[in-house]
């Protein structure tokens, strides 16, 4: 094997995964340092100009922000739009509960349990 080529086909699983892992975080990494890169480039052309970055981008600190911690769709609770007959709840999303399938099967109609 060539020296810097990397076999995938004999990794196991976790080297695999570990391999993704630092590949992400050399992404990240090489990301940020353009950015910073970026900003220093037009901090120093702003300068130049007798400009702030503030000045030019209110509100706009050129600092990069922290990354976000929750990933998409990861929001809050959905409220409940259904409730059983012991007190079971569903939101409507998702497999259907074996209760309310239990009820539909007896005849009830869905709406009947609708908070």
């Amino acid at each position: 094997m060539e020296k810097g080529k990397v076999d995938l086909e004999n990794m196991s699983v976790q080297e695999l995964t570990a391999l993704r892992d630092a590949a992400e975080a050399k992404r990240l990494e090489k990301l940020d340092g353009a950015r910073e890169a970026i900003l220093a480039e037009a901090k120093e052309k702003l300068a130049q100009l007798g400009l702030a970055f503030e000045t030019v981008w209110p509100g706009r600190s050129p600092e990069p922000s922290p990354r976000a911690s929750k990933k998409a769709g990861t929001g809050g609770q959905v409220a409940a739009k259904f409730r059983g007959p012991n007190g079971e709840e569903w939101t409507g999303r998702g497999r259907l509960p074996k209760w309310l399938h239990a009820m539909e099967a007896e005849g009830h109609s869905r709406n009947e349990f609708r908070i």
